[in-house]
């Protein structure tokens, strides 16, 4: 496995690690969305109708979208990204060539690993879970500064991850609960 979702969530990787803490300015994106929806708690409902999720986050995300090509064929990486008070908030799915045949659960290990190699980082926690049906992994890692919390999900042949990203020392727990257990897939 020389792609996939490894291969382009080391560009999340990069993306988070380089983004520094600036706060996040929406901006127009080619993928079509509907309008968000406002919560009590300030945050909004962000629906991607191709990316078929919703999700609460504390504003509009940015997006950045990169067609890649490979020696099994294209495939397109969605990436998502809004920083909140306390931390970043990442999420991104990737589109495989219908010919690209994978493990899933080894594909998520390898992204796993490929992510905490691009941050540069260590584990510190990881567990496989089922999560509203679907095969999930959940881990935890660090830098010398940084926490990042991840969920990478299998929908049928869409991986998706979740990341939020907070400096060490920082409790923003409540806002990364609520920004993982929000996460709906819609299938088709």
């Amino acid at each position: 496995m020389k792609r996939g979702l490894s291969a382009s969530l080391i560009i999340l990787a990069i993306f988070v690690s380089v983004s520094g803490q600036q706060r996040s300015r929406p901006r127009p994106s080619p993928v079509p969305r509907s309008t968000p929806i406002l919560n009590p708690e300030g945050w909004v409902t962000f629906n991607s109708e191709p990316g078929r999720f919703s999700i609460l986050v504390p504003e509009i995300p940015s997006d950045k979208t990169e067609i890649i090509q490979d020696e099994h064929g294209p495939y397109t990486s969605h990436l998502f990204k809004v920083q909140g008070e306390k931390s970043l908030f990442v999420i991104a799915w990737v589109d495989y060539d219908p010919s690209f045949n994978f493990n899933s659960v080894l594909e998520m290990e390898k992204n796993r690993d490929d992510f905490i190699r691009g941050i540069k980082g260590a584990l510190l926690t990881n567990r496989n879970v089922m999560i509203d049906g679907y095969e999930s992994l959940e881990f935890t890692a660090e830098t010398v500064e940084t926490v990042y919390r991840s969920r990478v999900y299998m929908v049928g042949r869409r991986p998706y991850q979740l990341v939020v990203r907070t400096a060490k020392g920082v409790d923003d727990s409540s806002n990364a609960n609520r920004f993982f257990d929000s996460f709906k897939v819609r299938l088709r």
